[in-house]
């Protein structure tokens, strides 16, 4: 699954235009984690259409990079997400971020790992019958 993140200026209005390009493209966005430092913010969005989505990001000025990520199928509860973390964790995979994407009945965590470690980590999902994308 590919994430889009997005730089943008530490300016007020900043999200309001980029979220704004996004529905005027008609792209959906499912996820989203905003990272700030003291000049620019990280805006990490999973959208319906990622093509579509770049699209129109560039086209209105913005700068993006597209990041291989997990979308990780979680039941919801008591110690989902502690069974898929320990599994990376056992296995040397390093988490270099998350954050979640909901739906009805489960929740989806999305993972940031090395991009070398990430068949692997494919590789242990599913021997372990765990949904990804």
């Amino acid at each position: 699954m590919k994430q889009i993140t997005i730089f943008l200026e530490k300016k007020h209005g900043k999200l309001k235009e980029i979220t704004s390009v996004l529905a005027e493209a008609s792209v959906s966005i499912k996820a989203v984690d905003l990272v700030e430092s003291s000049d620019f913010g990280l805006l990490r969005v999973i959208t319906d259409d990622i093509v579509k989505a770049c699209e129109a990001i560039e086209k209105n000025g913005f700068s993006l990079t597209l990041t291989d990520v997990l979308k990780v199928e979680i039941d919801d509860e008591i110690g989902a997400l502690s069974r898929v973390v320990s599994l990376f964790s056992d296995n040397g995979i390093d988490i270099e971020y998350c954050y979640t994407l909901n739906s009805e009945m489960k929740g989806s965590f999305i993972f940031k790992i090395n991009t070398a470690l990430l068949n692997k980590a494919k590789k242990l999902l599913e021997e372990n019958s765990i949904s990804f994308e």
